[in-house]
């Protein structure tokens, strides 16, 4: 009996401390980085929002993290923050989520994070987009990183105006 108990604590042990699997169809060093922005920056409630935030912001605002890919610099670099809704006019890829990735986009004009991302999806972007034109004054911190190769080195990040 002592020994069927062990065995089972062993299994529960193992399994809670596994972790999930990437399934997003991004590369797992575009993962990781998402996984560990969205741990220090979650997304934040309607009672959050309220009790918070003293600039504008949308009720219901339909909270995504954004990453953009950017080559108007020498290098070619990648930005990542939490915005309130998909900015449609840039093309925008999405929406990239699994168990453990809450639901990103991506702004990739010239497609340049082939070696990034395992696939180009076109899905549920419009859950997140805004009919009319909302104005939101909250900006989240934005953490950005040079892309060499299939790493992503951080270089810079500005803190936005929210505050926790």
């Amino acid at each position: 009996m002592n020994k069927i108990l062990f065995l089972i604590a062993l299994c529960f042990l193992f399994s809670c401390k596994k972790e999930s699997k990437n399934e997003s169809g991004l590369s797992d060093n575009l993962y990781n980085v998402l996984i560990e922005y969205q741990k220090k920056n979650p997304i934040p409630s309607n009672e959050e929002i309220k009790k918070t935030t003293p600039f504008m912001n949308p009720e219901n605002a339909k909270y995504i993290y954004e990453v953009v890919f950017d080559t108007q610099q020498k290098d070619t670099l990648l930005h990542v923050t939490l915005v309130s809704g998909v900015k449609e006019v840039y093309k925008p890829f999405g929406v990239y989520k699994d168990a453990s990735l809450m639901p990103t986009y991506v702004i990739d004009v010239d497609k340049v994070g082939q070696k990034l991302i395992k696939e180009y999806k076109k899905k549920d972007l419009n859950n997140f987009t805004f009919k009319d034109l909302i104005i939101n004054d909250a900006m989240y911190p934005e953490y950005t990183y040079k892309i060499k190769g299939q790493k992503l080195i951080l270089s810079d990040s500005v803190r936005g105006n929210m505050m926790k």
